[in-house]
């Protein structure tokens, strides 16, 4: 399976570069888990109304909001929470 590109929104991208170094690590390891694999994760959610992932990092303590676009191969990174 080919390695999906990745698109941070920009509201996504300044929240990432506020964070701690270790939670940056901690996200960086699902987007590239995410990146290689963009079949659902057994720990994510996927809402069909706005067709957008969930899925939680750092033991519950974060959460990132994703689209993943297959005709394009694109991780569409849309809110760290």
């Amino acid at each position: 399976m080919p390695r999906y590109g990745l698109v941070w929104l920009e509201i996504a991208r300044e929240h990432y570069a506020s964070l701690p170094a270790p939670a940056r690590e901690r996200i960086d390891a699902w987007i590239e888990q995410l990146r290689e694999n963009s079949r659902p994760q057994p720990c994510s959610g996927y809402d069909e109304a706005t067709d957008q992932w969930t899925i939680t990092y750092g033991g519950g303590a974060g959460l990132i909001v994703y689209a993943v676009v297959h005709e394009h191969q694109r991780l569409i990174i849309l809110r760290l929470v």
